[in-house]
């Protein structure tokens, strides 16, 4: 027996069988008329109510719930996979604010100053907590920092500068033309021994007003903006501080400045050496502020404690990653930043300590017995460039058409021959009468020095054996890298130096060539001498637009080439290894420092958010 009730309310009928009154009681032939019935019942009905899907469980057995519900969640993940690519495809991701960075640096701290600052890790940090008149923007180019403007008088040796609006200390003291006077005046100062003393000689400061400063110079200097990106330190906090006595106050490890990071905390380790340091970002900062909230630096003693510590993720990126390790990291997880730094690795003849390289024909048989090629793939891999010049690829003036003469072992034997160089019926070297008749003849040989790094060693390793091949002893000399500074380059005690030079794109060549700078401070390290090239580079120094320059540029370097004063080898790939969790370094592609790795840092981001594109 069945029952059927309609409520006059809704459009279903619903119907309710009574299973133990009717079971066994209806015969088949019954049954069809029932299930008709049903039918016709359910056939005029649209969508079931709620209450109707509520009675479903009741008519369903354990595998029916079980389908049910599995059909229910699969139908639920899909709905939710859709919305969520329907969200992806209609949004777009951009930098939040948050989170956290920690960088690896080989060595420590010491001056965090930018008056002092000489070692790659004390610059890195300089560069995050101080700032300039002028900075670097993420493409290399000079852009206004503390300077809201600035301008050049016709002459090109005064320079005008009007400070921005509301500047601040991160001790949220204000910030005026006073302090950048008193930065440079700490510069010039010869108590300091700042490094960058020599910079501003024949530079005079004068205080217009208080938001406004000029600079006069002796003589035109086109590079002088870039001069002007130095660190400017709080006089409010300095001036108290005795010069002499610079280097030894805490302002050093814990400084002021007014940068886009400002100090928070440092941990040291036993022995008093700093270990961890920690910048947060300075809400206050003058440009668009940055989005990482904290930075954290761990420094290591060398490159292989950094690169262990960056493979086993104790450190989110490294300083650079040396070409003999770039084999072990995992590319999967760790992104390689390729970028154009002016660096070149050069051998450097000095004639003072062995007058056989004041020879041009000698130098020349020096030069072409060098595989370069052989050079850069066994030392780097290839990730680097063969140059000829000191001006390099994509520096102004940089002309593939001017090249040294090719390698050429055979020549170089056929020109130690002429020089009266012979090879001896017995012996491996070159040997030529002394000019006293009772003395031996007189071997040739000469000392070929660099530092103590792995690369530097692999290059006097292929030259000692391409030099001896031809004839020439070669007595190597390995330097400690604590020592090369003090006792091989600055007293130039050295014949001939295997050494890496980074160029300051905006200063020219002038430091490394001109003749005035072949003592220290000066960098010539070849000790080259001569009227033609001096007269260039001072031409290319007094050139106040790019255009001027190239043509003095382009002499100066045929002039270089015909002296063979250097064997110039390669133009080394500057390799930045950070994780994927970093973000916003695309626009990164050229530095003229390590330190300029951070000039675009407060575009950096490992936090994101999503947003409807428009």
């Amino acid at each position: 027996m069945f029952f059927v009730r309609k409520n006059s309310r809704r459009t279903s009928t619903y119907i309710f069988v009574f299973y133990k009154k009717i079971k066994g009681r209806i015969n088949p032939s019954e049954q069809n008329d029932v299930n008709q019935q049903l039918i016709l019942q359910l056939s005029n009905k649209k969508i079931p109510n709620w209450s109707q899907v509520k009675q479903l469980p009741k008519f369903l057995n354990r595998a029916e719930k079980f389908n049910l519900s599995t059909a229910l969640i699969v139908l639920v993940l899909a709905i939710g996979i859709f919305g969520w690519r329907l969200y992806i495809k209609s949004s777009i991701a951009i930098p939040d604010f948050g989170g956290s960075y920690t960088e690896g640096l080989i060595g420590a701290p010491h001056l965090v100053n930018p008056i002092l600052a000489s070692s790659d890790v004390d610059r890195d940090l300089v560069k995050l907590i101080f700032s300039g008149l002028m900075k670097f923007n993420e493409q290399g180019n000079l852009v206004p920092d503390l300077a809201s403007s600035y301008t050049i008088d016709a002459e090109q040796t005064t320079y005008t500068f009007e400070l921005r609006d509301n500047l601040r200390w991160h001790d949220d003291e204000p910030i005026t033309v006073d302090d950048i006077i008193f930065t440079i005046d700490s510069i010039k100062n010869p108590d300091y021994n700042s490094p960058l003393k020599n910079s501003f000689s024949g530079v005079t400061i004068q205080r217009i007003n208080d938001k406004t400063i000029q600079f006069n110079l002796e003589k035109p200097f086109s590079p002088f903006l870039s001069i002007l990106t130095t660190g400017i330190v709080p006089e409010h906090l300095w001036y108290s501080v005795p010069a002499f006595s610079a280097s030894l106050t805490d302002l050093n490890t814990k400084p002021i400045g007014s940068g886009p990071y400002s100090f928070s905390s440092l941990i040291r380790d036993t022995s008093g050496n700093i270990k961890n340091y920690t910048l947060e970002a300075y809400e206050g900062y003058h440009l668009p502020p940055a989005f990482i909230s904290e930075l954290h630096f761990k420094f290591y003693p060398d490159f292989f404690t950094g690169v262990s510590a960056l493979e086993n993720k104790n450190i989110d990126g490294l300083i650079y990653l040396p070409k003999e390790f770039k084999d072990q990291i995992d590319t999967n997880k760790v992104s390689l930043h390729n970028l154009q730094f002016p660096q070149f690795t050069a051998v450097f003849f000095n004639p003072k300590n062995n007058e056989l390289l004041s020879d041009k024909k000698f130098r020349q048989a020096l030069a072409v017995s060098i595989n370069k090629e052989r050079v850069l793939t066994e030392v780097l891999n290839g990730d680097g460039q063969i140059i000829h010049t000191p001006i390099l690829p994509g520096l102004l003036g940089y002309d593939s058409e001017l090249k040294a003469p090719e390698y050429s072992p055979e020549q170089a034997a056929v020109t130690l021959d002429e020089l009266g160089w012979k090879m001896p019926e017995e012996g491996s070297f070159r040997t030529k009468a002394s000019e006293e008749e009772d003395e031996d003849p007189i071997e040739l040989s000469i000392k070929l020095t660099t530092i103590d790094q792995s690369e530097n060693v692999k290059i006097v390793n292929i030259i000692k054996e391409a030099w001896e091949e031809i004839g020439i002893k070669i007595d190597l000399e390995i330097v400690s890298k604590e020592k090369i500074k003090k006792n091989v380059i600055e007293p130039r005690d050295y014949q001939v130096l295997v050494f890496g030079e980074v160029v300051n794109i905006n200063s020219g060549p002038y430091p490394f060539w001109h003749s005035s700078q072949n003592q220290h401070p000066g960098l010539n390290l070849s000790l080259l001498a001569n009227k033609d090239i001096d007269k260039h580079l001072e031409d290319v120094r007094a050139a106040n637009i790019d255009e001027n320059k190239l043509e003095p540029l382009k002499n100066f370097q045929e002039k270089l080439l015909e002296l063979n004063f250097a064997i110039f080898l390669y133009n080394p790939t500057y390799i930045y290894p950070t994780t994927d969790k970093l973000q916003g370094l695309d626009d990164l592609q050229f530095i003229n420092l390590p330190a300029d790795r951070f000039n675009n840092v407060n575009s950096w981001f490992v936090k994101t958010r999503r947003t409807f594109s428009q």
